[in-house]
């Protein structure tokens, strides 16, 4: 896997299939549980890596579903109580 921007093509029970912006032939299958949001198709993510972990960042500019926007919206709110 790189760094970089990355599209969620499909999300099944236990990984998410990446597809790179930068590169449509590039794609890598990524845990859920590894996400600081509830995934969904669509969602636009940046992957990068911090030592040996990989790390995502919900990228709010560039993913087009409302309901990514709601999901984050409530579960940033959540985690504020």
């Amino acid at each position: 896997m790189r760094a970089g921007l990355y599209k969620v093509k499909t999300v099944d029970k236990r990984t998410a299939l990446l597809v790179s912006l930068k590169d449509s032939a590039e794609q890598y299958t990524y845990p859920i549980e590894g996400f600081t949001h509830d995934v969904n198709n669509g969602d636009v993510v940046e992957v990068w890596q911090e030592g040996t972990r990989w790390r995502t960042k919900y990228v709010e500019e560039k993913t087009r579903s409302v309901s990514s926007h709601t999901k984050d919206f409530m579960k940033r709110m959540m985690d504020q109580e």
